[in-house]
């Protein structure tokens, strides 16, 4: 069996119109695995019978994006994963790009390609963050952002400390040693957040690639979860990361986490 040059996961829940659309403009060449993780169970009535080169795994159930993300990368075959939203589209060239940055700098533990909107406007703001101190994620929480990431894109090989888990490539060796992703961010949000701050931790860094190029759709989780369920599923992963990295006396009390909700 050829082992491909990057292996990219992509979990899907209630996505079945971006996932057809991304295997209908998937790249038919061998280097570039496309692991699909069905959490409804529905996607092979819709999408048949798949070209070589891309497989769908189900695990019986919505295991979340870090679980379906752990689990689709056990499942993967090469040593460079490519984590990817359902709503994301890489361009012409961003797949090679990625297996080429791995060998040009092998001491960066990920990479972090340039993600913009359908209509070509730079995601950068929100992808691109510095990683959060406490008093930005409570200030987050009551709406108002002073995280936020760069205006303008910055150069190649500069270190992102807390990209967005959009598109996110990691090295298979460096993801397995710092835990994958950490389940108990269930369903989604701050599970990337919490990995940025494990491998920066442990001294491993993520070097932006603006030539891997991905167009993004954005939101698209929030519409199939519903604003209501999303704001309470955010609020308690803000607050588990809050204990998690930076103590009990950071985590709201039960009273206040039901104000922020």
């Amino acid at each position: 069996m050829t082992v491909p040059e990057l292996s990219t996961i992509v979990v899907a829940w209630r996505a079945a119109g971006d996932v057809a659309e991304l295997v209908a403009e998937w790249p038919r060449d061998p280097r570039f695995e496309l692991v699909i993780v069905d959490q409804d169970g529905d996607l092979p009535a819709l999408l048949g019978s798949l070209p070589a080169g891309l497989r769908l795994l189900s695990p019986g159930r919505n295991l979340g994006f870090a679980g379906g993300s752990n689990f689709g990368a056990r499942a993967a075959l090469s040593e460079r994963l490519l984590f990817l939203n359902p709503d994301a589209r890489p361009a012409a060239g961003a797949l090679a790009a990625l297996a080429l940055a791995f060998d040009r700098w092998p001491q960066a533990a990920g990479l972090v390609p340039r993600l913009i909107g359908f209509d070509g406007a730079t995601q950068s703001a929100w992808q691109l963050r510095r990683l959060p101190t406490p008093r930005t994620l409570l200030a987050h929480a009551l709406f108002w952002n002073p995280g936020g990431g760069p205006a303008l894109d910055p150069p190649a090989g500069t270190p992102i400390e807390q990209p967005a888990a959009a598109a996110l490539a990691l090295r298979r060796s460096v993801f397995a040693a710092v835990g994958g992703f950490d389940e108990q961010f269930f369903p989604a949000w701050f599970e990337d957040v919490d990995l940025a701050r494990r491998l920066a931790d442990r001294g491993h860094p993520l070097l932006y690639l603006p030539t891997a190029l991905f167009r993004h759709r954005q939101g698209s989780s929030v519409a199939g979860l519903g604003y209501g369920p999303f704001l309470t599923a955010y609020d308690r992963n803000l607050c588990r990361y809050l204990e998690k990295h930076h103590g009990h006396g950071w985590a709201p009390s039960p009273a206040r986490r039901l104000l922020l909700g």
